[in-house]
């Protein structure tokens, strides 16, 4: 009895599964549809993305292009200042060593001349004090 029962209810519900699966078919179908116009849109913009992707990529190497000339350029640059500069070290250094030298010419001379002075006024007053020691 129970194996007739399901018979008649299996039975009854497969016409509502059929109806069912036809109502839902043309939903699917159509969603099918929708993806197969979507990806045929996509493919046919694909070449412009490509296109557009190009135009970037050669603005892109034609910007690094220029960076690479101007980074040239202020290598160039920075290899003249930095030869200038030793240039200008070096003459710096040259002339503190002629101030150095003028300065040390300046103190021997004053030196001298200090000493010449006081030999001098050495030798006079030794011949004053030799005149009034001789006198006495």
């Amino acid at each position: 009895m129970k194996h007739c029962l399901f018979r008649k209810i299996i039975l009854a519900l497969l016409p509502m599964l059929c109806a069912g699966a036809l109502y839902i078919s043309p939903s699917a179908n159509a969603g099918y549809f929708n993806d197969l116009f979507n990806g045929v849109q996509e493919i046919s913009e694909l070449p412009s993305e490509v296109n557009q992707l190009k135009e970037e990529y050669k603005s892109t190497v034609s910007k690094l292009e220029e960076a690479q000339g101007t980074m040239e350029s202020y290598r160039q640059q920075n290899e003249a200042l930095i030869q200038q500069n030793k240039k200008l070290t070096e003459t710096v250094q040259s002339l503190m060593d002629e101030e150095a030298a003028r300065q040390a010419s300046s103190k021997r001379i004053r030196v001298l001349l200090i000493t010449g002075a006081a030999l001098l006024a050495g030798y006079f007053i030794l011949l004053r004090v030799l005149r009034v020691v001789l006198r006495r």
